[in-house]
């Protein structure tokens, strides 16, 4: 009985060592999960991802502060931690450093979620959970230093806004730690305008010192230049509720008395309305104020 099978011809047949150099080229090409953490640090929107994008490009932190218009360079530090702690875990004795960045780096992660592969998403929060957790195994005294040194940036940040008209915006730690529509990335936070921003700082954080379980904590000031204050104020707060950040506490009968001033957004939202609006940002930041 004849044999109807033939030989498989060789040319046709992928030769073993072509598949493992195609097989080596995927292997290869997938990037690392810190370079997936990487590639979304890069391609964020916000101040994150500006600092990280103009890091990139070699510039000083000086260089930086003018590409983004903004008046101090300080905020350049802050963030290229952040960016640290979310490649790869790395601590600070600061407090409020430390959950300014646990904050960013859970946006962070709400952002890669079904976007990072699990390898990556996974190295994320264990670098997230280190950052949490570095809180407990810093030495006592490096953390009393690094409070008395954010205490002192904080006064001089008063300092430096005595007597300077601005937006301000602020809020309080739980609300910026614990978001109340992380759907979103939207906390409540208050924005209103002052001739002295400063001054009104003072007021609101002693005020906030008897009813308040926390300090104040400002988060942005911008400058309006020649323009009218109210007018410039009218138009924030009309974009922010045109986006559908108003505050949703505030209804009925109470709406015109209760959280007046205050929005459902976020910082990165607030930074896009002043860059539409041309305004110079004199602080951008998370100093404490617990009053005098």
């Amino acid at each position: 009985m004849s044999d109807f099978r033939s030989d498989p011809d060789p040319q046709q047949m992928p030769r073993h060592d072509e598949s493992s150099e195609l097989l080596s080229d995927e292997v290869a090409a997938a990037p690392s999960p810190r370079d997936e953490i990487r590639e979304l640090i890069a391609t964020n929107e916000g101040r994150l991802g500006d600092v990280y994008r103009l890091l990139e490009e070699g510039l000083s932190a000086e260089r930086i502060a003018e590409r983004l218009n903004i008046a101090t360079q300080n905020f350049v530090y802050t963030y290229r931690y952040q960016i640290d702690a979310a490649l790869d875990g790395k601590t600070t004795s600061g407090a409020v450093l430390r959950r300014q960045a646990v904050s960013a780096l859970n946006s962070l992660k709400k952002r890669g979620r079904g976007v990072l592969s699990p390898e990556a998403f996974r190295l994320l929060q264990a670098n997230i959970s280190a950052v949490e957790s570095g809180g407990t195994e810093i030495d006592p005294a490096a953390e009393a230093e690094a409070d008395i040194h954010e205490e002192q940036s904080a006064t001089l940040t008063l300092a430096e806004l005595t007597g300077l008209p601005g937006i301000y915006a602020f809020s309080y730690g739980w609300y910026l730690e614990s978001l109340v529509d992380p759907d979103r990335g939207n906390t409540l936070i208050k924005v209103g305008q002052a001739a002295d921003v400063a001054s009104r700082i003072r007021q609101h954080s002693s005020g906030a010192r008897t009813h308040m379980p926390e300090p104040l904590a400002l988060i942005r000031v911008y400058s309006t230049g020649t323009r009218r204050l109210l007018e410039v104020e009218h138009t924030f707060h009309d974009l922010l509720e045109s986006a559908g950040h108003a505050n949703p506490r505030r209804s009925g009968k109470s709406s015109r008395e209760v959280g007046k001033e205050w929005f459902l957004t976020n910082e990165d939202f607030l930074d896009s309305i002043a860059k539409a609006l041309g305004l110079r940002t004199l602080y951008i930041g998370r100093s404490e104020f617990a009053g005098e």
